[in-house]
């Protein structure tokens, strides 16, 4: 591979060739969506995501069982991937109850400080999917009838009653029958989820509540909550953790591994371990270090030959740690360097 005028062209212009690593699809610590039905995104899933699964198939095969909800409270602060632990979840259950494309996950993150009312406009959530997807003309009078629109004063067993019917509507009326959902993001009332159990409590359907873990006027404070009951009789509660220096070191290596099986990672992954460890980054943080970490050193390699080749494009553990020092401590675009939060 050539190097010279080409290769400061391509670093005049901001640009890395991760070919120099023998990584043929780009950057292997990109942050994306990753969807669970894929198999690689699944694998890439289960890598990060330190999550106590056997509870949680424990909760999705007794709620099946049991014909009830199988309701999770995930919390875990920005960047921690509890959206994609949702989605797991989602695909998890889809697999339990053996569904195809008759499953899907409908989506609510409206701010709503009023538990009651919130409950109402996810009710309503539920039936535009149901119209949406039997055909808006076919079930529009008959869903609007019993989910109807305009500001109201929910009674709670009004929307339980609603609940049940839109259970039994997706599934015995709508040819095909559906099954349905439900993932809600963000949770402000310390009270959602009592809610929640009352409206839904004669539905078998998936709920998954996530939840920030801050202290602020618009999320539920767990303490608060933990002294209700009904609740977590009904939900499985999963803290989404943040990383030690042990889960960059893996997240680093099966990242790697996913991309370039065959080469030698190239961190010294003590580096990683000592670097990370106090900092205890979300997984999203993470792999956004891991990946300026890589780009930053393509950038200040000069030669010529490829990875494992190139030892100057080892990543030493005293580099990461002085690199990251300094991204954190530089302003803006100083030297190169921007500051990574």
């Amino acid at each position: 591979m050539s190097g010279g005028v080409g290769s400061r062209a391509r670093k005049s212009q901001g640009q890395v060739d991760f070919k120099r690593y023998g990584l043929t699809q780009g950057d292997p610590y990109r942050h994306r969506d990753l969807d669970p039905r894929n198999d690689r995104d699944r694998a890439l899933l289960l890598d990060f995501v330190a999550a106590p699964f056997d509870e949680i198939e424990q909760q999705l095969g007794q709620a099946a069982a049991n014909g009830r909800a199988a309701a999770f409270l995930l919390s875990g602060r920005e960047a921690t991937g509890r959206t994609s632990l949702a989605k797991l979840i989602a695909h998890q259950y889809r697999e339990l109850h053996q569904l195809d494309d008759t499953f899907k996950l409908v989506v609510y993150d409206e701010k709503n400080h009023n538990s009651l009312q919130r409950a109402q406009e996810v009710l309503k959530a539920i039936r535009n999917e149901l119209m949406e997807l039997g055909g808006w003309g076919e079930h529009r009078d008959r869903l609007l009838e019993v989910v109807p629109n305009g500001p109201t004063q929910p009674e709670i067993l009004d929307l339980q009653a609603q609940a049940g019917y839109l259970a039994n509507y997706m599934r015995k009326r709508m040819k095909p029958a559906y099954t349905l959902g439900l993932l809600i993001e963000g949770m402000q009332e310390d009270d959602f989820l009592d809610t929640l159990a009352v409206v839904f409590a004669r539905v078998d359907l998936l709920i998954v509540v996530t939840r920030d873990d801050y202290h602020t006027a618009d999320t539920a404070d767990l303490d608060r909550m933990n002294e209700r009951e009904r609740w977590r009789r009904w939900a499985l509660p999963v803290q989404v953790p943040l990383l030690s220096g042990e889960d960059v070191d893996l997240l680093a290596r099966n990242r790697w591994q996913h991309e370039a099986a065959d080469l030698e990672c190239p961190f010294e992954l003590k580096g990683i371990r000592d670097t990370f460890d106090a900092r205890r980054p979300p997984v999203g943080r993470a792999l956004h270090w891991l990946s300026w970490l890589l780009q930053w050193r393509l950038r200040k390699y000069d030669g010529d030959e490829c990875w494992p080749a190139a030892r100057n494009l080892r990543i030493p553990a005293q580099w990461i740690e002085e690199s990251v020092q300094q991204a954190e401590s530089a302003p803006p675009h100083a030297g190169g360097l921007r500051r990574v939060r």
